[in-house]
């Protein structure tokens, strides 16, 4: 069906790993080559992954190139991308010929289709850049949270990208809200994008959680600033975060956009980015408003 490359960040997620493993091994179409970063994890986790890839030699573990200040954000942007480059360079020395290349998060558990899904709707599609499942998230309580996600905004923890649309922007961008903006870069590249509704995967924590929801709404907030939202959409995303079930998760999201606004805090350096999200989103919403109002 055509080799994938898969692009995997890992930062103590020892407790989580034989399920890592267990899901990509499941899969119908197994990856040609999977890197896995491993980002300065002190919970054992590298020396698991090294033991588990003595038997899989399409499983390669990679030491981060850099220390984390702050995990997330620009500094996991940059590992993705290198992780890519990695993938591109190992690839071509063991002589692998790829099409499609992916990025699968430490804590996201897969249906045994998963790609064998995604690579399909490329092949059907020529003009499609980049797909991904629905990602819903797993509550302490167990409980799988469905969050509404747009058919044509691939998720970052499972994007897949078409590799000549991964090459026409550059690689994976290396800032805050890289998933959001690589979506953003293929579209104005000429690609289409789409997720699939049917197809979902599961995150074992709440997206943006890791360190606690008050610090997951507040680094939406920043990326929010970074990738130039409209001030009508922080609003918006204000009140539906606090509608969500979080009563402080509108306050901590507006309160960290303001907090990078009164400081001028750098914006994303790609003009291109921060007008989409400054006016094309904005009309992208009130068009689909206007249409649910009718």
């Amino acid at each position: 069906m055509g080799d994938y490359l898969l692009v995997t960040p890992a930062f103590n997620e020892r407790d989580g790993l034989p399920a890592l493993i267990e899901t990509v091994e499941a899969q119908t179409v197994r990856p040609a080559l999977w890197v896995v970063v491993d980002d300065g994890s002190t919970d054992g986790s590298k020396e698991w992954l090294g033991d588990a890839a003595k038997s899989r030699p399409w499983l390669a573990i990679l030491a981060s190139p850099e220390a984390a200040q702050e995990y997330l954000g620009a500094h996991i942007a940059r590992i993705k991308r290198w992780g890519y480059q990695q993938a591109e360079r190992l690839a071509e020395e063991r002589g692998v010929d790829w099409a499609y290349c992916a990025t699968l998060d430490a804590d996201i558990s897969l249906p045994a289709d998963h790609y064998e899904r995604l690579i399909g709707e490329l092949q059907r599609n020529p003009s499609l850049g980049v797909v991904s499942s629905v990602v819903h998230s797993r509550t302490p309580d167990g409980v799988v949270i469905e969050s509404f996600q747009r058919n044509d905004l691939p998720r970052g923890g499972t994007q897949f990208f078409r590799r000549e649309a991964l090459d026409a922007i550059g690689g994976l961008p290396p800032w805050p809200g890289y998933d959001g903006a690589a979506n953003v870069k293929c579209r104005l590249a000429g690609w289409e994008l789409k997720l699939l509704p049917d197809l979902v995967a599961v995150q074992e924590r709440e997206t943006a959680t890791r360190y606690g929801a008050a610090a997951g709404y507040a680094r939406k907030g920043r990326y929010a600033w970074f990738l130039g939202h409209h001030p009508a959409l922080i609003a918006a995303r204000a009140a539906a975060y606090t509608l969500k079930g979080s009563p402080t998760a509108g306050l901590h999201f507006t309160k960290a956009w303001l907090g990078e606004a009164v400081r001028n805090r750098p914006r994303c350096p790609d003009p291109a980015v921060r007008r989409y999200y400054g006016h094309e989103r904005l009309q992208e919403y009130l068009k689909s408003a206007n249409r649910f109002v009718r």
